[in-house]
């Protein structure tokens, strides 16, 4: 699936449960946001676990948005930073101009915002980049794993935040090669947070050489089964994700995800490979591998609950 076949796509536009809006996606078949809330999603899986009180006004910071989308996640964080004084500079990954567009056109969308964070949204929309006295932004359009190497070789990022379509639908974003290339890009102390859990996910994220944290849900009802993942190099910074309310090391049951053929990793080694022969070639892999079947480790797992 190439830039054109996504832009080419529908979007259509629904409103989710706290009454922000969303759009939904007919090239992947997937909402950008789940149904709950998009600007709940946005506060819950990126804003909190950026915990941006850790900065202080006089550190500058570096700021990755990959698959920009709408907006949301930008918006929260972008918000948050200007409100507590701290500088920074954000970069942008997205394929698809229509999405923030689509967004800055609905008064519910813009409603959500400070005036400075729809002016830079704007601006981004408009132009692709804004800058003021201390703060600048840039959007890299098209195809992610190609626009990444675009960016300076040597700025390095506090925050990378990883909010492609699901594996199985966008498994071009979810590759080993890419979590590599975008673990690489991490500051020291820098942290990759991403709504994703799935076990090829996370065992390509920990073979980049990152450390795991999982968000755990708030339903005892589904407390085994977590809603997030947060990937950090820095062994300083675990003392720092532990108290971040929620978030913990994976438990027996997540590290056992990663011993089953659900771990097999999506693969892309040129870089340039579609979405049906990134998973045709894993379905291949998966079918010989001598890992734990998915569905029994499920089965003993939820005999436990």
């Amino acid at each position: 699936m190439n830039s054109d076949e996504v832009i080419r796509g529908n979007l259509s536009l629904y409103r989710t449960d706290d009454g922000s809006i969303s759009l939904r996606s007919s090239i992947f078949h997937e909402g950008f946001h789940c149904t709950s809330g998009a600007l709940k999603e946005a506060r819950e899986k990126f804003l909190l676990p950026a915990e941006l009180d850790q900065f202080t006004s006089e550190k500058k910071i570096n700021v990755l948005d990959v698959c920009f989308g709408m907006g949301y996640n930008t918006a929260c964080i972008v918000e948050k930073l200007i409100r507590n004084s701290i500088e920074f500079n954000w970069w942008g990954l997205e394929v698809d101009r229509r999405p923030v567009k689509i967004g800055l056109e609905n008064l519910n969308y813009r409603s959500l915002w400070d005036l400075e964070v729809c002016q830079i949204l704007s601006s981004l929309n408009d132009k692709g980049y804004w800058k003021n006295k201390t703060n600048k932004g840039q959007i890299l359009w098209g195809d992610a794993r190609q626009t990444l190497s675009v960016i300076p070789k040597n700025i390095t990022f506090n925050l990378i935040l990883l909010d492609a379509f699901s594996p199985v639908k966008c498994p071009m974003l979810w590759t080993e090669e890419f979590l590599y290339k975008l673990a690489s890009k991490l500051a020291p102390e820098g942290r990759l947070i991403t709504y994703c859990t799935a076990a090829a996910i996370r065992k390509s994220m920990r073979k980049s050489g990152l450390t795991l944290f999982s968000r755990m849900p708030i339903d005892n009802r589904q407390r085994r089964w977590s809603n997030g993942t947060i990937g950090i190099l820095d062994k300083n910074e675990i003392k720092q994700i532990k108290h971040i309310s929620g978030w913990t090391s994976l438990t027996p049951m997540e590290e056992e995800h990663l011993l089953t053929k659900a771990s097999v990793p999506y693969r892309d080694p040129s870089g340039l490979s579609s979405k049906t022969t990134i998973l045709g070639l894993r379905q291949k892999e998966q079918a010989t591998s001598e890992m734990e079947s998915t569905s029994n480790w499920k089965r003993r797992w939820e005999q436990t609950e």
